[in-house]
C-alpha cells in the first residue's frame, strides 16, 4: 500500500516535471496549502485571527486565478508550444468540449420550453391583464415596449459596457472609495492586477499576431526554420507569461508581496506604503524601506533583488547625500 502510494506519487512528480501543471491541480495544491497555513497560524494565534490571516491572502489569489484563466483562454493556441504546458492544454481542449456541449444543450433546452411549455414565468402579463379594457390602447404599447425593447435594451447595455466593465467598478468602489473595508494586502494585489490588465491585451494580440504571420505567412512560403524559431519564441512566450501569474498567485497565498520595476512603484503610489504594525498586512516590502517617494533614482527603481521573501539585505546601500 505504501509503496503504490509512493509509486503513485514519484509517477505524478515525473508528470508534472515533464508536461507541467493542470490549472486544476496547481489551484488544488494552493488550496491544501492554504489549508495548512490554517492551520499552522491557528496554533501560533487563535482560529479567528488564522481565518482572517489566511482569507486575505486566499482572495489575493483569486483575482490572480482569474488573470490566470485569461492567460490560458489567450494563450490556447500558443500552449502546444512549450513541453511544460502540454497539460494544461490537454486540460483546455476538454474544457472548451464540455463548454460547447453545455451551451448547445442549453440551446436545445430553451427551444424544447418555447416548444412544449406554453405557460412560461411571467412577472408583468398578469399586471397589465388587470388593466381595464377602456386604458388597453394606452397600456399594451408600454407592455410591448417593456417586453421586447427595453429587456433587449438594458440586455445589450449590460453585455456592451456594464459587464466589460464590472471588475472597474468593483475597483473603485471597494478599493479606492471604500478602502478602509479592504486590507492593504488585496488592494495592494487588486491594484496589480488592474495595473497589469492596461497592457496585457496588447502582450495577448502581439502573441495572435505573431501566431497568424506563422500560419499564414512562414509555413505556406516554407520558411520552416524560421517558423521553428518563432514556434519556439511563441511558446516561451506564453510559459513565462503563466509562470509569472502562477509565482504571483503563490506569493498572494502566502501573503507575500513582489517587486516589478516600475511597476510596483507605481501600483504603492496609489496605495501608500504597508502597514508595519498590523499582522494583517501580510509579509516583507523591503524596497519601501529604502524608496523615496518622489524623489528616485533609476538605478534603485531597476533593482531586482530585495532580499528573501523582500525582507531586505543585510548590508544597505550607502545613503544618498
Amino acid at each position: 500500500m505504501t509503496m503504490t502510494i509512493f509509486d503513485n506519487f514519484c509517477s505524478k512528480l515525473k508528470e508534472i516535471s515533464t508536461y507541467g501543471f493542470t490549472i486544476e491541480e496547481f489551484q488544488r495544491a494552493l488550496i491544501i496549502l492554504c489549508l495548512l497555513r490554517f492551520l499552522i497560524y491557528s496554533f501560533r494565534y487563535n482560529l479567528i485571527t488564522s481565518f482572517k490571516i489566511c482569507s486575505i491572502g486566499l482572495i489575493s489569489c483569486i483575482l490572480w486565478a482569474m488573470a490566470l484563466n485569461d492567460c490560458i483562454g489567450a494563450y490556447y493556441p500558443n500552449l502546444s508550444l512549450h513541453p511544460l504546458l502540454r497539460n494544461a492544454y490537454r486540460e483546455e481542449i476538454i474544457y472548451r468540449e464540455v463548454a460547447q456541449y453545455r451551451a448547445a444543450e442549453r440551446v436545445f433546452d430553451d427551444l424544447i420550453k418555447q416548444t412544449n411549455t406554453p405557460y412560461n414565468f411571467d412577472w408583468i402579463t398578469p399586471i397589465f391583464a388587470k388593466i381595464p379594457e377602456s386604458v388597453t390602447h394606452i397600456t399594451d404599447p408600454i407592455y410591448v415596449f417593456i417586453r421586447k425593447d427595453l429587456v433587449n435594451t438594458l440586455s445589450t447595455i449590460y453585455k456592451t459596457n456594464i459587464k466589460p466593465m464590472s471588475s472597474m467598478f468593483l475597483y473603485v468602489g471597494w478599493v479606492r472609495v471604500g478602502k478602509k473595508y479592504c486590507p492593504y494586502h488585496v488592494r495592494w494585489h487588486f491594484t496589480f492586477i488592474t495595473l497589469y490588465n492596461t497592457f496585457m491585451p496588447y502582450l495577448f494580440k502581439s502573441s495572435l499576431r505573431a501566431r497568424t504571420f506563422l500560419n499564414k505567412v512562414l509555413i505556406p512560403e516554407r520558411r520552416y526554420l524560421e517558423a521553428e524559431n518563432l514556434r519556439i519564441y511563441l511558446g516561451a512566450w506564453a510559459f513565462v507569461h503563466i509562470t509569472f501569474v502562477m509565482i504571483a498567485m503563490l506569493h498572494a497565498i502566502f501573503s507575500q508581496y513582489f517587486y516589478v520595476p516600475f511597476l510596483t512603484y507605481s501600483v504603492e503610489l496609489h496605495v501608500g506604503k504597508r502597514p508595519k504594525d498590523s499582522i494583517y498586512s501580510g509579509g516583507y516590502t523591503a524596497w519601501q524601506d529604502d524608496f523615496i517617494f518622489y524623489n528616485i533614482r533609476l538605478r534603485d527603481t531597476l533593482r531586482l533583488w530585495w532580499g528573501f521573501l523582500g525582507k531586505g539585505n543585510k548590508k544597505k546601500p550607502p545613503k544618498r547625500k
